[in-house]
């Protein structure tokens, strides 16, 4: 009997003793936890401009013309300049704008077309391919690494200019796009971010307004392409 009141003694000594380190402890861990839940800011914000190589996607109009033929393989090739911007309102996700423009050119001479009479001295095109659309985007990231997926839907604005034989020709339509990307960036500091994005811009138009006047294409135009960039990046958190 005499053990049991000595053992029940000392427990409740040991408890006395131990609850305020105790307390202490456990108050230092939700002190801990509010100011963590405190610190933790998912509104966000990033701005991103790069520019890089452009791929115009599509089948390639075929002619009988070897000249011709040359000219249009050269509009698959040109650059990209893009731009974009996103307000994160949670951790993994946030809503955005892109914005994207894509030149493809090619030039040449000693050919024919129609209403055009003798041979083609000089022909200068350039076809710009704009973007312009809201994005939800996607975010993951680590200490020193932040992968941005976009997606978007929005106007796509198609001008193609022509100088033939020092006659200027002028085209334009707006269409309806889309627009798929997917970013990987190294953290150079707190604010600051250097990276690659893959791009792809999707979308059609089956007829142009030259001088004013609505001229219905031969054949649908495909202006989807794909960009391949670098950039460089802002960040607030």
């Amino acid at each position: 009997m005499k053990t049991n009141i000595i053992s029940i003694v000392i427990l409740a000594v040991t408890t006395l003793f131990c609850l305020p380190a105790f307390s202490q402890i456990t108050d230092a861990t939700l002190q801990h936890a509010v100011e963590y839940q405190e610190d933790i800011k998912y509104k966000d914000f990033r701005f991103a401009v790069g520019g890089g190589y452009a791929y115009r996607v599509g089948t390639v109009e075929r002619t009988n013309d070897q000249v011709i033929d040359d000219m249009n393989k050269k509009l698959r090739n040109g650059f990209t300049i893009d731009a974009d911007a996103q307000y994160f309102f949670k951790r993994t996700w946030g809503l955005g704008l892109n914005a994207n423009m894509s030149s493809f050119s090619t030039s040449g001479s000693g050919f024919t077309i129609p209403d055009f009479d003798g041979p083609i001295r000089s022909y200068d095109e350039t076809q710009r391919i704009i973007y312009i659309g809201p994005t939800y985007a996607l975010r993951h990231e680590t200490d020193k690494f932040l992968l941005i997926g976009t997606i978007g839907l929005g106007p796509i604005f198609y001008a193609d200019n022509m100088t033939i034989n020092g006659v200027e020709v002028n085209g334009t339509q707006t269409g309806l796009g889309t627009n798929i990307s997917l970013a990987g960036e190294y953290k150079m500091s707190n604010t600051l971010g250097l990276g690659i994005k893959l791009s792809s811009t999707g979308g059609s138009i089956e007829s142009l307004t030259i001088n004013g006047q609505n001229v219905k294409a031969d054949q649908v135009i495909g202006l989807s392409n794909i960009g391949v960039s670098l950039y460089l990046s802002f960040r607030s958190w």
